[in-house]
């Protein structure tokens, strides 16, 4: 009996064994099945990730070249479709006459400006100082033809508007526009403009001469000259100054202008073709003044006086007419006004 019982319970720890180990082995292959399905997902949720972060890549690659190509075109359009200034040639016709110390800075602002080139008329006495001998090499002839007008012909020829009438009938053709100031009048732009978006401005469309207002600047208290540059010297502007009503002309190229073959008014070329002010507004062809004076697109920047010995030295030069004016009205108000 012992014996069948024993027996009994060997085979049924061998049975329970079987159990446990089948058990194990179960648990073993669902672990690794476990293990099999995560390692399953993990790939998945790689695989997903590349999959996601290369259409990131493709979709910001068409981005950056759909704005490229839109960038290109808007560039095409504009060179195309809207009008172009930059070939706008302007030049500049004056006159000195012991002017050596300030035609440098002169003849540097309008070459910074953007003007094409300088037709410089010397008007000093035969044997007095030349502009050749202060100009720089590079600036003549590339940017400044200086023309000989040393010969005196009389106490009351008008030699500036001389200078102005064969300057323009020499060189109109070459240029859009010709500008008549003197050696002590600066052209500035004002509101972003320059050169180029000022004389191409719609505004000017159906303009000839341009007339541009003096804004005056005074001595700033000082009494000598000293070697330094007029716009580091004098920065005090007269806003409420009657002169600001003055103007200089600028004229387009291509015209017939014979005023200045025997008027002394170097303000205004007088002709028939439509006058402007520099906001584009059509104003009095006889009238050398406009009224209210415009600063708002440009202006000229008149250094009329400057120091009382440079302003005694200029009364001695005399204008461009003239060889003495001691007794000139106008030099006399001018030294009162200001001194």
């Amino acid at each position: 009996m012992n014996e069948n019982e024993n027996l009994k319970k060997s085979q049924n720890s061998e049975e329970l064994n079987e159990k446990n180990s089948s058990y194990k082995d179960e648990d073993k292959n669902e672990l690794i099945l476990d293990s099999n399905y995560y390692e399953d997902e993990k790939e998945i949720k790689i695989n997903d990730i590349d999959y996601s972060s290369t259409n990131i890549i493709h979709k910001n690659i068409y981005l950056y070249l759909i704005r490229i190509f839109k960038t290109i075109f808007i560039g095409i359009f504009i060179f195309l479709i809207i009008p172009k200034n930059e070939n706008i040639k302007v030049c500049l016709c004056t006159i000195g006459k012991k002017e050596n110390l300030y035609v440098n800075e002169y003849l540097n602002h309008y070459k910074k400006i953007g003007y094409s080139h300088v037709y410089l008329y010397d008007n000093n006495e035969i044997g007095d100082e030349k502009f050749e001998d202060v100009i720089s090499k590079k600036l003549i002839n590339k940017f400044v033809t200086i023309i000989d007008y040393r010969e005196i012909k009389g106490k009351h020829v008008p030699r500036q508007t001389q200078a102005y009438y064969d300057c323009y009938e020499k060189n109109n053709k070459n240029y859009d526009w010709l500008s008549f100031f003197d050696l002590d009048e600066f052209l500035e732009f004002n509101n972003s403009q320059n050169l180029q978006t000022f004389f191409g401005d719609e505004k000017f469309k159906e303009c000839q001469v341009i007339k541009i207002n003096w804004l005056m600047y005074s001595d700033n208290d000082l009494l000598y000259y000293e070697n330094k540059p007029l716009a580091e010297r004098f920065n005090t502007y007269l806003i409420n100054d009657i002169s600001n009503r003055a103007i200089k002309s600028t004229a387009r190229g291509n015209l017939t202008i014979n005023y200045w073959k025997k008027s002394r008014n170097p303000h205004t070329a007088l002709t028939n073709y439509i006058n402007c002010n520099s906001a584009g507004e059509r104003v009095s062809i006889k009238s050398y003044h406009v009224v209210p004076p415009h600063h708002e697109s440009a202006y000229i920047k008149h250094y009329a006086v400057k120091t009382i010995e440079e302003y005694c030295n200029k009364m001695k030069r005399g204008y461009p007419d003239q060889i003495v004016v001691l007794n000139n009205k106008r030099m006399k108000s001018y030294f009162d006004y200001f001194f």
